[in-house]
């Protein structure tokens, strides 16, 4: 199955890309591709440059201090704070199978219409896996900035690590998708994982704020699967680690303590009869580095 599905393995180890395969097709090298909900962390890693930067904002912000335009009625929403969203603990009956897609073909205002869901729970007390959340993130760094995410992040991120050959899809109201639909090359990509094993530093450049990062990149919740999981970052305790994962096959691994990064990607399939188990691979080639 990993040779059905795979399209790229690349593995960086001390700075140095030692290998590096596309099963599929090898012009895959030069093609960009859908990395799915790897695109949160990416929101995550946008919010950690702005605070780098000096941007008046901070996890501990409450959305309705940034945007109070967009909330309802109720007064129990307006203690959401930025933490909240970012470990997917907004409260908010955003179901993905349904709701996705109406995100996705919204009118409205993106966040807004996020926020306009039913509140199942106190802000920062469950955490509900879903692509809602990180949409009011987006909107708190353009709100914050001035800018869109991706206009924030391609002057910010991408231009500095010389990613050129990207697209980041936008919603009807001009906003960002937080949580998907960003188009990266395999190396281009790979590069993200490089900028996180140096702790945010490129170039002896400060790109992410290294405590937002420490932090981000904690065991500070557990999903509903009970896998540890910090701010938009799966926490990876056997490789003592983290890593990014996107529907249907997009994993970044980074494992600082081997100065190790393997990113893996595959055809962006939906149906589980497919997913394969490409972290026994990825483990394999971790235990291998001493």
């Amino acid at each position: 199955m990993l040779r059905l599905m795979a399209r790229s393995m690349l593995v960086i180890r001390n700075g140095k890309l030692v290998a590096e395969a596309y099963p599929h097709d090898p012009g895959d090298l030069d093609k960009f591709a859908n990395i799915q909900s790897c695109t949160k962390t990416i929101t995550s890693i946008t919010l950690g440059i702005a605070i780098q930067n000096g941007v008046d904002i901070s996890v501990d912000d409450k959305l309705y201090d940034i945007y109070p335009d967009l909330f309802d009625g109720d007064i129990i929403k307006r203690e959401m704070t930025l933490y909240d969203a970012l470990t997917m603990q907004a409260g908010l009956e955003f179901n993905n199978d349904k709701n996705t897609l109406q995100l996705y073909q919204t009118k409205k205002n993106s966040a807004g219409f996020v926020l306009s869901f039913p509140r199942l729970h106190e802000p920062g007390t469950v955490m509900h896996y879903n692509d809602g959340a990180p949409q009011l993130v987006s909107k708190a760094i353009e709100t914050k900035t001035g800018m869109i995410e991706a206009e924030y992040a391609r002057k910010n991120l991408f231009e500095p690590l010389n990613i050129t050959d990207w697209q980041w899809e936008s919603a009807h109201d001009g906003s960002t998708y937080g949580a998907f639909s960003l188009y990266l090359t395999p190396r281009d990509f790979a590069k993200i994982g490089q900028l996180l094993v140096q702790n945010g530093k490129w170039s002896d450049k400060q790109i992410i704020d290294p405590d937002y990062l420490s932090l981000a990149t904690s065991h500070l919740v557990n999903s509903e699967q009970n896998s540890p999981y910090g701010l938009y970052f799966w926490i990876d305790k056997r490789n003592q680690g983290f890593f990014l994962d996107g529907h249907g096959g997009q994993i970044l691994l980074i494992v600082p303590v081997k100065n190790l990064v393997i990113l893996y990607t595959a055809w962006p399939y939906t149906s589980g009869d497919y997913f394969d188990n490409c972290f026994e691979m990825l483990n394999m080639i971790a235990d291998g580095c001493s």
